[in-house]
């Protein structure tokens, strides 16, 4: 079977519940606001929140194996680039409805694999020394434990 990227224009079919929600959604915001943006993205990734990038390196840390599907394709999305691409898209006034995701497609697997890939290798021992501080009569940082009990406290 030959598979060929969705554009916007294309018939939906929604498969989920929740896929019909969005679609429901869509169809209230083109029915009611005439000048709209209606973004599409996929597999988002970014420093907050939970997402597949973060749960592989977790696996990786908990795991010897991890098992990934890859019957699934798709195109990740940074949400830093998403970010930066709806504000291009609001200071030009392009009012419409976008596929929005960094270029490039990839099965779950594949993605995972250049996760690994690109993730620093971590050494088993990392502790610093502190001699410049203490050189150069400089007070240290408290423990680590106390400026642990702070942030649990003030967080």
């Amino acid at each position: 079977m030959v598979h060929k990227p969705y554009v916007e224009s294309d018939t939906v079919n929604p498969q989920s519940i929740y896929g019909k929600s969005k679609l429901a959604g869509e169809m209230f915001v083109r029915q009611w606001v005439p000048e709209h943006y209606i973004l599409r993205t996929s597999w988002l990734f970014g420093k907050h929140g939970a997402n597949f990038v973060k749960s592989m390196l977790s696996l990786a840390e908990q795991r010897d194996r991890i098992s990934v599907v890859c019957d699934q394709f798709g195109s990740p999305t940074y949400t830093v680039d998403l970010s930066e691409f709806i504000v291009r898209l609001l200071d030009q006034k392009v009012y419409g409805t976008y596929h929005v995701s960094n270029t490039g497609s990839c099965s779950w697997y594949e993605f995972s694999k250049e996760i690994f890939k690109q993730s620093a290798p971590r050494p088993p021992y990392s502790v610093m020394d502190h001699m410049g501080i203490r050189l150069n009569g400089l007070q240290d940082l408290r423990n680590w434990k106390e400026a642990l009990s702070d942030y649990l406290l003030n967080s």
